[in-house]
């Protein structure tokens, strides 16, 4: 089990497979519903799905803190099989708390539809069943980061391709006559077996609940909080670039809008998914790199991560540019919807969204919150820019779109400098502590 998990091939695979899954399970769903339930209504699932999102984001960037705490303890024991008892005090707490708030929200949104405050007829128990399995994501973010931190990375993928199967084929089971409510039930109880499976994973780590677990990991997660300030504005502002145009085109009430931006959305987080194939599976590389100051390890690493992640760029792209319009066509019964220069778009998120990825999650890995939030919060900026000039000057969603990726890419090149600073500052250090052996050879001291 031991060299399972520390197989970088075996990870690539599952990864490469999951990304596979969650592209496919992506758009066979939306395939689906529109033509089981109409555009109307899979447009109030994107708002839907978009509103579970917020829900998820009030882990404002606890987990990736988390992971860096719990994966730099793990790194400093040298490999110790067993997590400190604060370190499982703390997981257990942010699990509780965060299954805590995932029920509290299904709990509003049951009460809003029993108000009648949104008038979703007749599909209100299916909503309400696929948001509650939405928000599962947010436990079950915090049990892969605790497992992952202790090289759990090959078994956490294993659950999810588990999971990602499971659900593509209840799926499917719609066009065989299975109801929406009955898909939307089963695949709730998925990610229940799922986050079960994770719990399990977390005991086999050395995760193990005990009594005053919560209390003590309150009052660790308080200390944490007190200095978390980069962690949360970071957390938040990466949120509110990915979907405020789902809310943005709400308040506008164009569902077409909405719909081609979700198909936007879906692909480039289709690519994002698929970067995270080589950027995860270099990840246990960087993190031991930084941790030993190797900047040339560090180098090495981050380069097979961005030579894996070219491949499906690049297959990306073409497949966007040369089979684009008869793609979005299927999946949404409509050809007219994603416009040539949303696709022109798509494939030039694609190559931005590269970059940002594989900067990201290693500086991330190793703490660099501080850094990031800065350049994140001038990204958002633009974003706000942008926006205000789509409400004055009444901007068509093609027009908006090709700014909102303007701005972006201008964050991703602000992230890549990031990374170059972190990989300079390793070598400068290495340089120094290098000079004094140096200044002996050259002396004839040694």
């Amino acid at each position: 089990m031991n060299r399972i998990s520390h197989s970088s091939l075996a990870l690539f695979t599952l990864k490469g497979v999951n990304s596979a899954l969650t592209a496919i399970s992506n758009f066979v769903l939306a395939y689906v519903l529109v033509r089981t339930i109409g555009l109307n209504s899979y447009a109030v699932i994107a708002s839907l799905l978009a509103t579970a999102a917020l829900v998820v984001q009030s882990d404002l960037g606890i987990t990736g803190l988390t992971f860096f705490k719990l994966r730099s303890h793990y790194l400093a024991e040298a490999d110790r099989d067993d997590a400190s008892q604060d370190d499982q005090d703390l997981v257990a707490t942010i699990v509780t708390l965060y299954i805590a708030i995932g029920v509290v929200s299904v709990m509003i949104l049951a009460a809003t539809l029993a108000a009648g405050l949104l008038k979703v007829a007749p599909h209100g128990l299916a909503y309400l069943l696929i948001f509650a399995g939405a928000v599962c994501a947010l436990p079950r973010m915090a049990l892969r980061v605790a497992v992952n931190a202790r090289d759990g990375f090959v078994w956490t993928e294993a659950v999810d391709l588990g999971r990602r199967v499971a659900l593509l084929a209840v799926t499917v089971a719609m066009l065989l006559g299975l109801s929406f409510v009955s898909y939307s039930a089963i695949s709730l109880a998925i990610w229940v077996l799922s986050i079960a499976g994770l719990l399990g994973l977390a005991r086999l780590y050395g995760f193990m609940p005990r009594r005053g677990a919560f209390l003590n990991g309150v009052r660790l997660l308080r200390n944490e909080i007190r200095g978390v300030g980069a962690t949360v504005l970071l957390s938040l502002t990466d949120f509110i670039i990915s979907v405020f145009p789902y809310y943005l085109l709400a308040v506008a009430g164009d569902a077409m809008a909405i719909v081609a931006f979700d198909m936007f959305y879906k692909v480039t987080r289709f690519a994002v998914m698929s970067y995270l194939i080589g950027a995860e599976t270099v990840l246990p590389q960087q993190t031991r790199a930084v941790h030993n100051e190797d900047a040339a390890g560090l180098v090495r690493a981050t380069a097979k991560g961005v030579m894996i992640g070219l491949m499906p760029m690049t297959a990306g792209i073409l497949a966007i540019a040369l089979f684009g319009e008869r793609l979005f066509g299927l999946i949404l019964n409509h050809n007219a919807i994603v416009s040539p220069v949303m696709r022109i778009a798509i494939c030039a998120m694609f190559a931005f969204m590269l970059v940002q990825t594989t900067c990201q999650i290693v500086l991330i890995g190793v703490g660099r919150f501080g850094e990031l939030a800065r350049r994140s919060c001038l990204t958002l900026g633009g974003m706000v820019l942008v926006s205000t000039l789509m409400v004055l000057l009444h901007w068509t969603i093609d027009t908006f779109i090709v700014a909102y990726v303007i701005v972006y890419g201008a964050g991703s090149v602000l992230y890549a400098e990031c990374l170059y600073s972190l990989s300079s500052s390793l070598r400068n250090k290495s340089a120094r502590e290098k000079s004094p052996e140096e200044l002996q050879v050259g002396t004839g001291e040694i």
